[in-house]
């Protein structure tokens, strides 16, 4: 079993990473884990340098996540896209051909209310993958 885990180097997705991996480690999956920043869309010099930082702060995210998930015995894969996060975690599940992708939000709240309704990349990835997507529910604080 391939399982793809959209992370985002937030609390809520380390906490996501880790319940994924306990409902799923008795299959010993291999992990192919995705963490994607998005260009500026002003290209001003101080944006390009706000940039280089944002994304060598995910690449070091994204490799404590896949230290993570080597350390429970799981093969993983890391990958540090660029571009519109719901076209990048389409083309890498292509790609990458996972029986399975992970995505994680926050819980239920006023804001997420907003953003169901104006959409979100979970909700895109849901409409648009080409393979079953389980969507993490989880509040801040919530205790594995």
């Amino acid at each position: 079993m391939k399982i793809m885990f959209c992370y985002d180097g937030s609390e809520i997705a380390d906490k996501a990473l880790a319940k994924t991996i306990k409902y799923f480690q008795c299959q010993k999956p291999d992990m192919v884990i995705l963490t994607v920043v998005e260009e500026p869309r002003d290209a001003s010099m101080e944006n390009e340098e706000i940039f280089e930082i944002w994304k060598q702060e995910r690449h070091n995210d994204l490799r404590k996540a896949a230290e993570f998930v080597a350390g429970q015995g799981l093969e993983v894969d890391a990958i540090l896209a660029t571009g519109d996060p719901r076209e990048m975690i389409l083309e890498a599940a292509e790609k990458k051909d996972p029986e399975l992708i992970v995505i994680a939000r926050r819980g239920i709240g006023e804001a997420l209310v907003k953003r169901m309704v104006l959409g979100s990349v979970s909700a895109y990835v849901v409409r648009h993958a080409q393979r079953p997507v389980m969507v993490m529910t989880l509040k801040k604080g919530e205790v594995l």
